[in-house]
């Protein structure tokens, strides 16, 4: 059946009311209608017609023109009020050109003179109807045309509930749906207790929506819901006058819930109401069940696009993958002899010009061995050694690695990582090299962008997956660079300030963990990458290992977390001194740096002398280990920045040396108060000169020269 049709279909005949002030006329007209199958009801005057409009959705009002108190064109002037929708047929004795014109202009279908030929009246009461049914047709042409016209459910979702509120004149409607759960949510609602309705949630079969729910057709509710045998035991929420409750289905499918309410009107919804509600609920029901289809199309094409792009990337990379492995290893064997040859070049001895141009080639053969490493590392699929891991815990020890990076930049770190997210098997190092290279590549972009950012960390599960989100506030993905960010030496930065490998070995160990690495941002917007990870089945989590790492994994969590919360707050240290190396090797410094912890003291480190002196110049120490060589700045221009930053802290300084018979080591130890260590050297004879700096008794030591001695 048309959907149109459906309006007039069932036993619902048209109501009449008749207002006349004669008797006979009333009576008369009440009789003949009747046998025509109207329903029909009579009033004296217009005040009497006015309070029945308000209790009872007439269709039509056959009205006198001359009555006493309020005459026909008062009387369909506040009825009209009440009922915008009902057709107007004048009658009168005393009819003239100009009344009829007036009539006419008030809102009238129809004027005709008495005494009326009941034929005249039941054509004109046939066309009224006819009027009042395109009326209504064409209200819900104009609904499906502005239901229809979007697909984004917050414009969707307003439309069809102010649709609904103005076809079948309520004075507040709320949209439910269908959630995940199975349980019925407010997605809108005009309600002035919105905050209230929102926070409801609905299994079905509870409350009068989630009835209604389970029912096939509109429920109309007239009366106090308490009072209604159909939902016995459902306590009113608030007062309402009448309610049409519509579920929404489309194929069998239960979608939502449509409710309409008359809070402050008197008037009744009728069975007419009801089958205007049925059409209005299949009508949005449709246009629910599109956006819904929509929303589905346009996340299985973007799951095709995704699925694509990885493809075209994993074929990419196992191509590039096989092309470097070859070049990397062509490359190796040269430099294994320029760097050999360097280092014994190195142990010679040298004049300064050519020993500075030795150091020049073994640096840079190192730079260039360190790149054929990464290409290397990137080229093979080195088989991960997994084992079972919480990513809280390596996320938690590589922003402990990156705090002070981190905060020199300015950037502020905040995360929100699930407590329960489930573990993965996973390579540890691997992981948090693919970590750190993400942090980096979000800090160094937002500092260059701004000079600050900050970075959120995001940890949820989806689907079997562990998802961790990396979302910046830098500079975003320009459109032409989003299919080239993982591609191996692709950067954006400056000549010199990275070869365009950190994110491609990212992908890599992803990839080789069974995941994925997404890119995605607009120009100004910031970047978010986001990781996938398979979560570890089942069968890998029995034991004591999964016992273990699930009872360190709510500590890691609320780690970060509280790390996050308190900006700056670095990792948990010893309570002795405070020291700083200044070191650029970074197995000396960490030999050096694991040696001072166990001492108690505490420990901070800087790789080149423009770090090492903008930490001094910025924080209390009260003693600095420094190699004497220190890239940026020697060792005498240190001493001489110190003497004027921190003059104290001048004679708490150990310089470390490879050469320590050089007379200019030996003048400046010898009038600066300042100790020397030779490389390599003994950890006791470390430990003693930092007795010597902080005895037990006294409160500064004399300068002591050591010779150089192996580990």
């Amino acid at each position: 059946m048309p959907i149109e049709s459906r309006l007039l279909a069932g036993p619902v005949p048209a109501s009449l009311l008749v207002v006349d002030d004669e008797p006979q006329v009333r009576t008369v007209l009440k009789d003949a209608l009747g046998e025509s199958g109207f329903s029909v009801d009579v009033a004296a005057d217009g005040e009497s017609a006015i309070l029945k409009a308000r209790t009872t959705p007439y269709d039509i009002a056959i009205c006198d023109l001359k009555m006493p108190g309020i005459d026909g064109l008062e009387t369909i002037s506040r009825i009209r009020q009440i009922n915008p929708d009902i057709q107007f047929i004048i009658l009168t004795a005393h009819g003239t050109l100009e009344s009829a014109i007036e009539s006419l202009r008030m809102g009238a279908f129809d004027f005709l003179q008495k005494p009326v030929v009941l034929k005249d009246l039941q054509f004109s009461i046939g066309r009224a109807l006819e009027r009042r049914n395109l009326l209504e047709r064409s209200a819900l042409f104009d609904l499906s045309r502005t239901i229809f016209s979007t697909l984004d459910p917050d414009l969707l979702y307003g439309r069809l509930v102010q649709s609904a509120m103005e076809i079948l004149r309520a004075d507040d409607a709320s949209l439910m749906l269908l959630g995940e759960n199975r349980e019925l949510y407010i997605a809108r609602s005009t309600s002035s207790v919105v905050d209230t309705l929102t926070a409801t949630r609905l299994a079905l079969g509870e409350r009068v929506a989630g009835r209604v729910a389970q029912q096939a057709e509109p429920a109309l509710i007239n009366d106090d819901v308490a009072g209604d045998r159909r939902f016995g035991g459902v306590p009113s929420l608030r007062r309402i006058r009448a309610a049409i409750v519509c579920p929404l289905t489309m194929r069998g499918e239960l979608l939502g819930v449509l409710n309409v309410n008359r809070l402050s009107q008197e008037m009744p919804y009728t069975e007419r109401d009801r089958q205007t509600a049925a059409i209005v609920s299949s009508l949005v029901a449709l246009a629910l069940g599109n956006a819904r289809l929509h929303k589905e199309l346009q996340t299985r094409l973007q799951q095709i696009s995704d699925t694509q792009e990885e493809v075209i990337q994993n074929e990419k990379m196992v191509a590039l993958g096989s092309l470097l492995s070859g070049v990397a290893h062509e490359l190796n064997n040269p430099l294994c002899a320029v760097l050999g040859y360097g280092q014994l070049l190195q142990a010679g001895d040298l004049d300064s010009k050519l020993r500075k141009g030795v150091e020049v080639i073994v640096r840079e053969g190192e730079r260039a061995a360190r790149i054929v490493a990464d290409l290397l590392r990137f080229a093979r699929r080195e088989r991960p050694e997994k084992r079972l891991l919480g990513l809280s815990g390596v996320l938690l020890r590589t922003l402990e690695r990156k705090s002070y990076d981190l905060k020199s930049s300015r950037i502020e770190v905040e995360t929100d990582l699930d407590p329960e997210l489930p573990l993965v098997l996973g390579d540890f190092h691997q992981l948090s090299v693919a970590f750190t290279n993400l942090i980096t590549n979000a800090q160094q972009a937002m500092f260059g962008h701004r000079g600050r950012g900050v970075l959120r960390i995001g940890g949820g599960q989806k689907g079997g997956k562990v998802v961790l989100t990396f979302t910046d506030d830098g500079p975003g993905i320009q459109p032409e660079h989003a299919r080239r960010v993982f591609d191996p030496f692709f950067t954006t930065k400056a000549v010199g300030q990275g070869a365009g490998l950190g994110l491609s070995v990212c992908f890599a160990i992803v990839r080789d963990h069974g995941g994925t690495l997404r890119a995605s941002g607009k120009p100004g917007r910031g970047a978010v990458f986001t990781v996938e990870l398979p979560a570890a089945p089942a069968e890998a989590l029995a034991g004591e290992q999964a016992k273990k790492v699930l009872a360190g994994r709510g500590r890691d969590t609320k780690t970060i977390a509280a790390r996050s919360r308190k900006k700056g707050e670095g990792v948990r240290r010893p309570s002795g001194p405070r020291v700083l190396i200044a070191e650029p090797e970074a197995d000396v410094q960490s030999v050096v740096l694991e040696l001072l912890e166990r001492l108690g003291y505490r420990v901070d480190t800087a790789d080149n002398g423009e770090t090492a002196l903008a930490k001094i110049r910025g924080q209390e120490y009260e003693a600095v280990i420094a190699d004497f060589d220190l890239p940026q700045l020697e060792g005498r221009m240190l001493l001489d920045a110190v003497q004027a930053a921190r003059p104290r802290l001048a004679r708490r300084v150990i310089f470390l040396a490879s050469d320590t018979t050089r007379p200019n080591l030996i003048e400046l130890t010898s009038t600066s108060g300042t100790l020397l260590l030779g490389k390599p050297f003994r950890l006791d004879a470390l430990r003693d000169a930092m007795g010597r700096l902080f005895p037990d008794s006294k409160d500064d030591a004399g300068p002591v020269r050591s010779t150089g001695t192996s580990l």
